[in-house]
């Protein structure tokens, strides 16, 4: 039996991620990760939906100016329920920020860690569109 050069690869693929111990998730980029997990709501390009979803571009960057907003970032149910590891959430927190948002992180900006989701992910918010509103308003009195 011949196998195609595509099926080929593929196997060799297979076997060698299953020799290295690497799982198929983590070969996924945050990029990817993006795609699979938030693309369906936020949008390909963060723009989200009106009324609906909430943009990422040129608006989630500045939760990171106020106190509160680091946390709800890990928080929000899209976040905290996915099935990403702590790892892949911050590396696709990271991504989100840099590439949406990068004109609107403070000056002292720091990546998010795998750390640092853990110890805030499993805290869920009661209600995440109120801690949303309060946050804008914290934004709003801070002219951000």
């Amino acid at each position: 039996m011949q196998l195609s050069a595509t099926t080929a690869s593929v196997i060799g693929t297979v076997l060698l991620l299953g020799s290295t111990g690497a799982s198929a998730a983590d070969s996924y980029s945050a990029r990817t990760n993006y795609m699979l997990m938030c693309q369906g709501c936020h949008l390909a390009d963060g723009t989200g939906t009106a009324e609906k979803v909430p943009a990422l571009k040129n608006k989630v960057g500045r939760f990171l100016r106020v106190a509160g907003g680091r946390e709800y970032l890990i928080q929000v149910p899209g976040t905290s329920q996915s099935p990403l590891t702590d790892k892949e959430v911050a590396a696709v927190l990271n991504w989100i920020l840099e590439s949406f948002s990068r004109a609107e992180l403070p000056a002292d900006f720091n990546p998010y860690t795998r750390e640092e989701v853990a110890r805030y992910r499993y805290e869920p918010l009661a209600n995440a569109s109120e801690v949303r509103a309060g946050l804008l308003r914290k934004l709003q009195q801070k002219d951000l």
